[in-house]
């Protein structure tokens, strides 16, 4: 191809195992006691299903079969291998023959579309690739479809080739950060699209023209997910959970509400991996994470002793002679819209007496 494309368990039932890595957290190094996550009130993780054209939670145990839990009977089939290993981690795709074939004809009558769901890429993933991909295929080519991929992260929607493709996509073409799970959604209403990542919005397109039930009148049976409409593309390699598509288009409030349990998890997951070693007698520069291992959440730090430790872990000793100095190092861990902080108490040692 020429162009370059756990059930859902929700927020509420994190508490339980933010709980948990709170507990394991207080025992890392020489950290403080952490905070615990942003917590979500019961409103803000009520469910979102009004207007719900298809939900796949990918919660299965086994089998092919994959139930539409919106009710309206649009059960998909997983082609190749269906394996549904590790609890709450969705259909594993293994970029070598798993996809999921979804029904014919499932954006027809569209003029508003949400596509929103939780993948985590492989990092051995390989380009290009769809995260899912709807429409149509001629030949080795697509022809009229909508697509997400991940590298550049965008989603596309064309009447035909990849000429035609009408995208949204970050003002700094970044690609989906792989081996962590991230939320994506994509609306569409009127000539307005809007790509969001982990809850957040990220790209705006205006000026779009095609509607989703346009793609083939109405008619399209190259509707897949982990699979491209162009025969060249790799499968995904990765995960999948919770894919939903709706008939409307989700207003910024709602496309939060889903991304939550994603968010949190990875702060919290984060959170407690986040470690700088023994911080209880420092002499050199503190090397201090910017992005979290675990979750992939954006870190910053802040020192309430500057003279000490700067806020990018630059170290000053206090002269021979002198008591050690002490600065307590704060790191706020930050996805989507969920926040959360933990503080590292750091002892600096003088410099050595070299007459002693």
């Amino acid at each position: 191809m020429t162009h370059l494309a756990r059930p859902r368990t929700r927020a509420r039932r994190w508490a339980g195992r933010l709980a948990g890595l709170t507990a394991v957290s207080l025992l890392l190094g020489l950290a403080a006691p952490v905070t615990s996550a942003t917590a979500a009130t019961e409103a803000e993780t009520a469910d979102v299903t009004d207007g719900l054209a298809l939900w796949y939670k990918l919660d299965a145990a086994s089998g092919s079969t994959v139930t539409d839990a919106s009710g309206n009977g649009r059960d998909g089939t997983v082609s190749g291998t269906a394996d549904w290993s590790g609890t709450g981690q969705g259909l594993a795709f293994n970029g070598s023959d798993t996809y999921v074939k979804v029904p014919n004809d499932v954006m027809k009558g569209m003029t508003s579309i949400t596509v929103s769901t939780d993948v985590l890429i492989d990092a051995a993933q390989t380009t290009p690739y769809f995260i899912y991909g709807f429409g149509n295929s001629s030949g080795s080519n697509g022809n009229g479809y909508l697509f997400t991929t991940g590298n550049s992260l965008r989603t596309s929607i064309a009447t035909g080739n990849w000429s035609t493709e009408q995208t949204t996509k970050p003002s700094d073409a970044h690609n989906l950060t792989r081996a962590v799970w991230k939320h994506l959604t994509y609306t569409q209403t009127g000539s307005t699209a809007v790509l969001y990542e982990d809850g957040v919005e990220v790209g705006r397109n205006t000026a779009v023209t095609i509607t989703p039930g346009a793609i083939g009148s109405g008619t399209t049976t190259a509707n897949y997910i982990g699979k491209s409409v162009y025969s060249g593309d790799k499968l995904l390699k990765g995960r999948v959970r919770d894919f939903r598509v709706y008939d409307r288009a989700l207003d910024a409030s709602e496309v939060e509400r889903l991304s939550l349990p994603v968010a949190t998890q990875g702060v919290a997951d984060d959170k407690a991996a986040l470690d700088l070693g023994d911080t209880g007698a420092v002499t050199a520069d503190l090397d201090l994470p910017k992005t979290g291992t675990a979750g992939g959440s954006a870190i910053s730090w802040a020192s309430d002793n500057t003279a000490a430790v700067s806020d990018t872990g630059k170290v000053t000793r206090p002269a021979a002679g002198e008591p050690n100095a002490h600065a307590t190092l704060t790191a706020t861990l930050k996805k989507g819209t969920v926040t959360d902080t933990r503080t590292f108490e750091v002892t600096v040692l003088p410099d050595f007496d070299d007459q002693a």
